[in-house]
């Protein structure tokens, strides 16, 4: 076997050389690393710094809801005039003195007697009250909401009422508002959302069933008043009460919608204060003292409807 051969002199110094050389290089580029590395450390905020130099957010303060007036006691609110379809009550308000526009939402009250406000403020005094049952005809009764009034416990309410502020011919003036309006506290109701009301509309003699939406679910012509004796025009009012009146013959056993409206013009019509109501009425000729005369099939279709359903009158 023969021996390898020895490298020639000279070559593993010029190895060594490269070697030292290379390692000279790595040296230089770990430095200048570690000083890039360090010099952006030392520019950076460690976490902790950064949180001792952030602004803190301030918490914004809540804006305390106004007040509602206080709910009187039982005794008070019996010594109040009620609010039912025969009575006059002058600090109610009627459209003259109110913007109301459909809240799409019935009230019920809570209890047998709610109060009543002639303005939404928290130290106004009752006026009247309105009971959790219609007058004379026993039924549970609710009313339209046609405005709100921010505030604690839910704020005050506008809702309809079936009382009038005053009659035709008080003070040597001929006619009077339709409907009233009046406030009232929101917490002394339970609320529900609809989505129809009923259009009557004097000019073209129909009554319709409208969805929140526009789309009308049904709608047929009516028999109305005349100039004398008118229907209500120009009111915003609410389904009182749907009941069945044997002691009505004409009606034929159909359900008649009492409405909180009165006649603009007659004091009195029936034994009663002009009341305005959708009915039907055998002879489809004619005209009616202010009610709105209707077919069968409508006054099934009404009954559907949920007490407290907004009524507007053009």
């Amino acid at each position: 076997m023969t021996e390898p051969s020895a490298p020639p002199q000279g070559t593993a110094r010029r190895w060594w050389i490269v070697g030292a050389g290379a390692l000279a290089v790595v040296v230089a580029a770990a430095t200048v690393a570690w000083s890039l590395t360090d010099s952006d450390r030392e520019a950076r905020p460690t976490p902790a710094a950064a949180v001792a130099t952030a602004t803190p957010t301030p918490t914004p303060s809540r804006t305390p809801l106004p007040a509602v007036p206080d709910r009187p006691s039982d005794q008070a609110l019996a010594a109040l005039p009620l609010a039912f379809h025969d009575a006059v009550i002058g600090q109610l308000l009627d459209g003259s003195q109110v913007d109301a526009r459909n809240e799409w939402t019935t009230a019920t009250p809570k209890s047998p007697l709610v109060p009543l406000y002639a303005a939404p403020d928290a130290d106004a005094a009752p006026v009247a009250t309105l009971s959790s049952s219609v007058s004379t005809i026993n039924t549970p009764a609710a009313t339209a909401v046609w405005g709100r009034s921010a505030g604690a416990d839910g704020g005050m309410l506008l809702v309809s009422t079936p009382s009038r502020n005053r009659t035709p011919g008080d003070g040597g003036v001929a006619e009077a508002p339709s409907s009233t309006f009046a406030w009232a506290r929101s917490a002394d109701f339970t609320l529900a959302g609809i989505d129809r009301e009923v259009r009557i509309d004097n000019a073209t003699s129909t009554i319709a069933i409208v969805h929140r939406d526009g789309t009308v679910e049904t709608s047929e012509t009516a028999r109305l008043g005349t100039p004398d004796d008118p229907t209500p025009a120009d009111t915003k009012t609410y389904m009182e009460a749907n009941y069945v009146d044997p002691q009505v013959g004409y009606t034929q056993g159909h359900p008649i919608s009492l409405t909180g409206a009165h006649s603009s013009k007659l004091s009195g019509y029936g034994g009663n204060a002009a009341l305005t109501a959708l009915h039907f009425y055998p002879d489809p000729t004619g005209s009616s003292h202010g009610c709105v005369r209707i077919t069968a099939a409508m006054t099934d279709a009404l009954a559907k409807l949920p007490i407290g359903t907004p009524i507007e009158f053009s």
